[in-house]
């Protein structure tokens, strides 16, 4: 079973260049151990933000574990960062953890 997968929201203006969204995953998923089949990305333009020179904003939500030390998730979040900048863009990484316990998940049937 592959590891939870952080939910990543990305924010941007509609000034901002077409977001390789296929390749970003891709990326992520190297970043996170984790496969495309268990990462999602959603992308939603803005019509306007409170910004401090970045182009996207990055939203992130992820299960709180024990692998996940605050010295992890600090290297995680900056290739996350890295992953941007590699296509471009400067981004403003915010990630969230929450409590195992507290998460529920329920896809779609096939």
């Amino acid at each position: 079973r592959p590891p939870p997968m952080p939910l990543i929201k990305i924010f941007a203006t509609s000034a901002v260049k077409p977001l390789p969204v296929q390749a970003l995953q891709a990326a992520l998923c190297k970043v996170w151990g984790t496969s495309p089949g268990v990462t999602k990305l959603m992308f939603s333009h803005v019509q306007d933000w409170t910004h401090s020179g970045e182009d996207v904003f990055v939203d992130i939500r992820a299960k709180g574990t024990a692998e996940r030390t605050k010295e992890v998730v600090s290297k995680k979040v900056g290739e996350v960062q890295q992953v941007f900048a590699d296509h471009g863009y400067k981004a403003n990484v915010r990630l969230e953890l929450y409590p195992v316990e507290i998460y529920h998940h329920l896809p779609p049937k096939q």
